[in-house]
């Protein structure tokens, strides 16, 4: 559960309590100190020296102090006269205490979050999270993978219906290794299959298959030359391509949509493998033009954001077609 802990709210709490640290150091009140030796004289017995200190808000008060304490002994006179200085502030130790205090709150901050979590371990733990998905939660293993483009071959996919985005909470969940399996698995099935690299962001598909990242959709978009690569036999793969503006305002254009309608004509199944949830809002793009996505969840994944990322698919009138739990292993590792 640790690895999937997030510790960003401790370190920001680190680094303020430092912070302060610092800004109290240069703009907390100076404090003053008045030092200075006092002739003290006793009626029948030797005199004696003594040092006085005093402190004050400033220099005129901290004399002011001293003077105060000889009001007791008339005859006592100043050996020299009483110097002023500013304390100096250990920075150091500021930071030090500081340092603290912020380690204090993170590990708070952090145990708070352990407790509050609810990691997800098993498929019929995501049905309360997601809704009643149209197929049911599949591990990532091959045949339940060939069981799931079976269904979705039968109750997805059909003449109006062609797009499906796989998408998932987080980075390294193994989102890209779903849908390029699947993509396969629809081409062997002799469906004739599109995958699009959607992700702008961190683009991957095309090292799975061998390909340069040219030529693909970011260039589309750009309103520049565009190919498709034949990969396998009934599948082509339109890779990311290089990306010359904001990915997301690259998503965000008009022809976007014209090539999704027109990639559909000619394909039975388009496959798009989109940014995580937290790199964006991108991959709610792909799956409001679907109207639904396929879920790739990582065992022991926070439910907090699985119901943030169902928030979000609702938000743009998609459901859940299905979801797979996916080991994070290393992708395309039989490549």
């Amino acid at each position: 559960m640790n690895r999937f802990l997030d510790v960003r709210p401790g370190l920001c709490a680190l680094a303020l309590a430092l912070a302060a640290a610092c800004a109290w150091h240069a703009l907390a009140p100076r404090t003053y100190v008045a030092i200075a030796r006092v002739l003290l004289p006793k009626p029948g017995s030797e005199s004696r020296v003594v040092k006085l200190e005093t402190t004050g808000g400033d220099p005129a008060e901290a004399k002011a102090q001293l003077s105060s304490l000889l009001v007791g002994y008339p005859d006592a006179s100043f050996v020299d006269a009483p110097t002023v200085f500013a304390s100096n502030r250990s920075l150091a130790v500021g930071l030090a205490i500081g340092g603290g205090l912020g380690l204090l709150f993170g590990a708070g901050v952090t145990f708070w979050q352990v407790r509050r979590r609810r990691p997800v371990r098993i498929e019929r733990e995501l049905v309360p999270l997601l809704g009643n998905p149209l197929l049911a939660a599949r591990p990532l293993q091959p045949e339940a993978l060939r069981a799931l483009a079976r269904q979705l071959d039968d109750h997805w996919f059909g003449a109006e219906r062609k797009l499906l985005p796989i998408v998932s909470a987080r980075k390294g969940d193994g989102r890209s290794r779903v849908a390029i399996e699947l993509a396969e698995l629809f081409g062997q099935m002799g469906a004739r299959t599109l995958l699009v690299d959607a992700n702008l962001r961190a683009p991957s598909v095309h090292r799975a298959f061998g390909l340069k990242n040219e030529h693909g959709l970011a260039d589309l978009l750009a309103d520049q030359p565009v190919q498709f690569a034949a990969c396998r036999p009934n599948l082509a793969v339109l890779v990311a391509g290089a990306v010359r503006a904001d990915p997301l305002e690259l998503l965000s254009r008009a022809r976007l949509t014209n090539f999704m309608q027109a990639a559909a004509r000619p394909f039975d199944v388009v496959l798009i493998d989109t940014p995580a949830a937290e790199c964006g809002p991108d991959l709610e793009i792909f799956a409001a033009l679907a109207g639904g996505a396929l879920l790739v969840v990582r065992p022991g994944e926070d439910a907090a954001r699985l119901e943030y990322l169902r928030r979000r698919l609702t938000h743009c009138n998609a459901r859940p077609v299905a979801s797979v739990f996916s080991h994070p292993a290393s992708v395309f590792s039989r490549r």
